[in-house]
């Protein structure tokens, strides 16, 4: 279901994890998410851990790998779309529409 994903990962992510093992939580989360089913991790004794990334010191090296040009990170663009196009751009991401990883907008 579109708009269901974080929900959805969760879900998955304490059927498939063994009794006593471990969950890291990565990504962007709205302060709005308030579901998540801590009944179940709580009854595999799971151990959760989660937390925004930490940009200073993962992004220099990242940034490092880009130019001197053992990354390139334009391999994983698959759209590109109009600025005046990003809701039906978000809708198809959200979707899971074929293709959509990466979204350029421009501008002009």
């Amino acid at each position: 279901m579109p708009g269901n994903a974080p929900s959805q990962v969760s879900q998955w992510s304490i059927e498939t994890v063994r009794k006593y093992g471990r969950i890291g939580i990565i990504g962007v989360y709205s302060p709005a998410m308030m579901t998540y089913p801590i009944g179940q991790a709580m009854n595999k004794n799971l151990t959760i851990r989660m937390g925004n990334c930490d940009h200073r010191s993962v992004t220099p090296p990242l940034v490092d790998l880009v130019a001197s040009g053992v990354f390139d990170p334009t391999t994983f663009i698959t759209q590109h779309e109009p600025i005046t196009d990003v809701v039906d751009a978000y809708l198809n991401f959200d979707r899971r529409e074929e293709g959509w990883l990466k979204t350029v907008l421009t501008t002009a």
